[in-house]
């Protein structure tokens, strides 16, 4: 039995996220999972499930996706991405493909995920990007929004992060790192951290927004921490402006700022 992983990019807005749902697929939207499940099925004759490292949310979108399955293929691995591909849709592709270990887990040995929030800001909307950015006319104090985002680096118990009713052993997340920068009218807001709540980008970016429109001060974030119970934070910024970004397997992770590094930024790095 093989272990093959796989690296999918995917534009989730057609999709009710990454999770296979327990419904007939003609009662709503099909999920990315699935779709590599047929795929797989398609190209081997094997019902398996493809195991993601992250449960993306509908209409959220994915650079770097990992996620394995197990089979009996002999299927050579330099042939499996294009393979596979061929069984895809257009808005879903496997970019890499590598035989994993055995025992390889691609959610459980995660050791960090990487998520981007993009805004559009400028005055006018856009018809490019009204499903992969959200849309802030206001003037933003990214410079502001940097410092905010600064202190809640680190472990912390982000309690006041996460989505109302969510269920979790623990609320506590390892904040690996992170950035927000400018270039022109697009700003990215990107973390990394060993684990993430339900929602939580969408919360902390929502929060940083307030910070940087002026309508809460520069230490409200951190201050949020400190009342798990706070439902102060947010509001949650739609989801179709949020990239699961990249899973890593080593600690610490590669540098946010790297290939797509912008200028304008404020930055914490790893700690």
């Amino acid at each position: 039995m093989r272990i093959i992983k796989l690296t999918v990019e995917y534009d989730g807005t057609a999709y009710c996220g990454w999770q296979r749902q327990q419904r007939p697929a003609a009662a709503g939207p099909p999920s990315v999972q699935a779709t590599l499940e047929a795929a797989v099925y398609s190209l081997t004759g094997e019902r398996t499930s493809v195991v993601g490292a992250g449960r993306t949310d509908a209409g959220v979108h994915a650079y770097g996706q990992v996620a394995h399955f197990t089979t009996d293929s002999r299927i050579h691995v330099g042939r499996f991405g294009q393979a596979l591909n061929g069984h895809l849709p257009a808005d879903v592709r496997v970019v890499r493909v590598a035989e994993a270990r055995a025992g390889f887990h691609a959610r459980f040995d995660a050791r960090s995920r990487s998520y981007r929030y993009e805004i559009l800001n400028r005055p006018e909307p856009s018809a490019l990007l009204r499903h992969r950015a959200y849309h802030v006319p206001e003037p933003i104090d990214v410079q502001a929004m940097g410092r905010a985002l600064a202190p809640l680096i680190g472990r912390h118990d982000f309690a006041a992060y996460r989505a109302s009713g969510s269920q979790t052993r623990t609320t506590v997340c390892n904040v690996l790192a992170a950035e927000c920068n400018r270039r022109g009218s697009r700003l990215r807001i990107t973390i990394a951290a060993d684990r993430f709540l339900r929602h939580m980008v969408r919360l902390i970016v929502g929060t940083l927004l307030r910070v940087g429109t002026g309508r809460l001060p520069e230490d409200a974030p951190a201050a949020y921490l400190r009342d798990r119970n706070s439902r102060r934070s947010g509001p949650a910024v739609p989801a179709h402006g949020l990239y699961l970004l990249r899973v890593d397997y080593d600690l610490p992770p590669a540098p946010l700022n790297g290939p797509e590094a912008e200028s304008s930024s404020h930055s914490a790095g790893i700690r």
